[in-house]
């Protein structure tokens, strides 16, 4: 990046009014010290400037699978996509570390620090985006081809209004492993959670690239054909971190498993999603998220009432 690009996104007002005076003062005044508090100001930074680089098609696609997550983000007035986005910038960055992990920040902390990053985030958008040399975000669609192409599919659908199913094709790829021994971390385990699928549940960050004990159980069930269905209140609960999530999404679509959210579904060939408006996920109470019915298609609903037989 140029000195005089760097200069430009200084300027703007996301990052000369929210990432330098708004979000250190959220931070600090939540119980964050000044050098935690910096440093994830240096994340959402970092954060923003991957997102407006992004050509259009491409942000629309990265931003889809927190859609959902987002039914109750404030600002309300504000479009779904756009909050999402915020999602992706500023609620995926190094906050979610002292989030996740026993605090300071709180719920309602989050709340208020994406409520407020909502509209300059939106003016930076408007923007045009710099190449970045080392952008972590671009490359997803060659890197996990089968999860690009549903959620590709899944975007193209939502942005439809007329549909709530559709089929798609499934790009050929090499069949994806198991992570390796060097990416794992054993996590504590967790209370008061809902777990994922039938297994277990843990504390872990969301943004962290390693795989915990609970994740990796799930891939290797569905691995080793015992588990046809990944039920999961948002895609959020495979992970935050962009490139992880969509490393597990292809993995689970290469093995032939389905994913149930809240609203989606997305297996190899074929995504679904529920009629606005979405329905809030469940973290804590899995079949709760499965309960409502309404807004899905037959297939969709189909799968969902085999789920709850199950249960």
């Amino acid at each position: 990046m140029t000195a005089a690009a760097e200069g430009n996104i200084n300027d703007t007002v996301f990052v000369r009014e929210f990432c330098h005076r708004v979000l250190p003062d959220l931070l600090t005044g939540a119980g964050l010290s000044d050098g935690d508090a910096h440093s994830v100001t240096v994340d959402v930074i970092r954060r923003a400037r991957m997102l407006t680089a992004l050509p259009a098609d491409y942000f629309d696609v990265l931003v889809t699978p927190f859609i959902e997550e987002v039914t109750q983000h404030q600002p309300l007035s504000a479009p779904a996509w756009l909050r999402a986005a915020v999602v992706v910038a500023v609620r995926n960055s190094r906050l979610e570390d002292f989030h996740a992990l026993g605090g300071p920040l709180r719920a309602a902390d989050i709340t208020a620090i994406t409520k407020a990053a909502t509209e300059p985030l939106a003016q930076l958008l408007k923007e045009p985006g710099t190449p970045l040399s080392n952008n972590t975000l671009a490359g997803l669609d060659t890197r996990y081809p089968r999860a690009w192409a549903s959620l590709a599919a899944l975007s193209d659908l939502m942005a439809s209004h007329d549909d709530t199913e559709h089929a798609y094709s499934t790009p050929q790829a090499p069949v994806p492993g198991l992570p390796g021994s060097h990416e794992r971390i054993h996590a504590e385990q967790a209370t008061g959670v809902g777990p994922m699928g039938a297994g277990q549940s843990v504390v872990a960050s969301g943004v962290d690239p390693r795989f915990d004990q609970a994740l990796l159980a799930m891939m290797q069930q569905v691995r080793d054909g015992n588990a046809e269905v990944v039920p999961l209140s948002a895609l959020s609960r495979l992970s935050r971190n962009s490139d992880k999530q969509l490393r597990v999404l292809d993995f689970l679509l290469a093995h032939g498993a389905t994913v149930l959210t809240t609203n989606y579904l997305l297996n190899p060939g074929m995504v679904a999603v529920r009629t606005r408006p979405l329905v809030k996920p469940d973290s804590y109470d899995l079949r709760r998220s499965m309960k409502q019915l309404r807004g899905l298609g037959p297939t969709h609903a189909g799968w969902i009432k085999a789920l709850r037989k199950q249960w």
